[in-house]
């Protein structure tokens, strides 16, 4: 038998080195861990180890820089990049900085060693295919926002197809965020430079599509007085999004298809035919495959805009990313200088519970009307759209421990083991969530209602975790 492979593991947390070495050593592997990134390179320059796992913030240096290096000093090195948080930065950085795969914190021991043999069958199979260096991110990252499994896979997508120049189709629900993908693509590609234009192929009118998308020139038509450039040469040297690309006409669909064979364009009324750099992205909440069944879709042009696919999960599968989400929106629309409101615990269960049928931008929507409705106050569940609080408390769903709910419980009988003080505290938080919402978010308000002092309701909302 052979010499045991060899993993490496790069991370200052003992605990972690520990668990992977209990996991791996009685499978057979030789586990070796260094605590820095200058310990790990030179572990890994006197011998090579099959898998590296490394942390991405390591106390003398970025891991990426890291995964850098190890990566130039072996271009067949496999590094599997540990992240606490997997945000889309720092995934795709670490895919375009040509890591073979990442895990995010709680680490999945199972789901590390499958990238052990997967990493192992790689090094055994062709060598490792080129790819870029990584780029900088631009600020103003669009809303691309959670570290659900699910988003994850999108991230780990968005990395791996951003340098390509493939034509990109985008699979999902109305509201998943589908442009705020295309927008990514285009924002770590090549092109960031270059400019974004986005086409709602379901708002623009049948006969004023091609003119819109290929331009005119001059007396093409009557009123046509000057030329006139379209979305594509508009999208020269950047990337064209066509939203519900489902919804061009036949005719479009024809140019568009002629466009991906030849990369030229010709204006309505000119025999000119005008070479362009323009990639295509497209986004899709229909049934194309239906759609060409039908005949309403050329199948020759789903073919050459579907050469990379990337399936956009509805936000019901994405539940963990639902209060960050909201976060992040009450974050935009907060003043500059000012602090956000904050959303209640049971608001946020709330949030939560609720299904999304309408997926992100719903949920933008719901945050809204709290952050208006709470007057800048704490965000309460009476602050919430009552669709949303009605669908939230559906059978079967998590209903937040509201007013009503916990005297239902008291009501029925106290839970076995509980005690009457045990449940006192959490009436009183609901009892003055009611009556602040019912106040409109004002303070002095509520507690005249209350019988109580201002400054005994400030004291009590901050120690209930509620005051901003």
């Amino acid at each position: 038998m052979g010499a045991p492979a060899k993993i490496l593991v790069i991370d200052d947390e003992e605990a972690i080195c520990f668990a992977f070495q209990r996991y791996f050593e009685p499978r057979g592997y030789r586990v070796r861990v260094a605590a820095t990134g200058a310990a790990g390179l030179a572990d890994y320059a006197k011998e090579a180890a099959e898998v590296v796992f490394l942390d991405v913030l390591l106390p003398d240096t970025d891991g990426i820089e890291v995964l850098a290096q190890l990566c130039e000093q072996d271009p067949n090195a496999r590094v599997v990049v540990i992240t606490a948080h997997g945000s889309l930065e720092t995934v795709t950085r670490a895919i375009r900085g040509r890591a073979f795969d990442y895990l995010v914190k709680p680490v999945d021991l199972d789901r590390a060693g499958e990238l052990v043999a997967q990493a192992q069958a790689s090094r055994r199979a062709a060598a490792a295919v080129a790819a870029t260096r990584p780029a900088p991110v631009r600020g103003g990252e669009a809303a691309l926002v959670g570290r659900s499994p699910a988003i994850q896979e999108v991230y780990k997508s968005i990395g791996r197809v951003a340098e390509s120049d493939s034509a990109v189709l985008i699979v999902g629900e109305t509201g998943t965020g589908k442009e705020l993908v295309a927008r990514a693509i285009h924002e770590h590609s090549r092109r960031r430079a270059g400019p974004f234009v986005a086409v709602n192929c379901g708002a623009l009118p049948e006969n004023l599509v091609e003119s819109e998308l290929f331009g005119y020139a001059r007396g093409a038509f009557t009123g046509a007085t000057t030329d006139k450039p379209g979305r594509f040469e508009a999208a020269d040297g950047g990337s064209l999004f066509f939203d519900e690309v489902g919804e061009l006409p036949p005719a479009a669909q024809v140019k568009l298809l002629r466009f991906l064979d030849t990369q030229t364009v010709e204006r309505l009324g000119s025999v000119e035919a005008l070479r362009l750099d323009v990639r295509i992205l497209a986004a899709t909440n229909r049934d194309l495959a239906g759609a060409m069944a039908a005949g309403r879709f050329r199948q020759d042009l789903y073919y050459r805009i579907a050469v990379i696919q990337i399936p956009l999960p509805p936000l019901a599968e994405r539940a963990e990313d639902v209060v960050p989400l909201a976060n992040h929106f009450l974050a935009l629309k907060t003043p500059a200088g000012r602090a956000p409101p904050i959303f209640s615990r049971e608001a946020a269960a709330v949030l939560e519970a609720y299904r999304w049928p309408g997926n992100v931008r719903e949920l933008r929507n719901a945050v809204e009307h709290a952050a208006v409705a709470s007057g800048g106050g704490p965000i309460l569940p009476a602050h919430l759209p009552e669709v949303v609080r009605q669908g939230a408390a559906r059978p079967g769903a998590q209903a937040p421990s509201d007013l009503d709910a916990l005297i239902e419980q008291f009501l029925v009988g106290l839970p076995a083991g509980s005690r009457l003080g045990d449940l006192l505290p959490r009436l009183e938080k609901a009892l003055i969530c009611r009556t602040l919402a019912d106040a409109g978010g004002n303070q002095s308000l509520a507690a005249q209602r209350l019988g109580m002092h201002r400054n005994t309701l400030r004291n009590k909302l901050r120690d209930l975790g509620l005051d901003t």
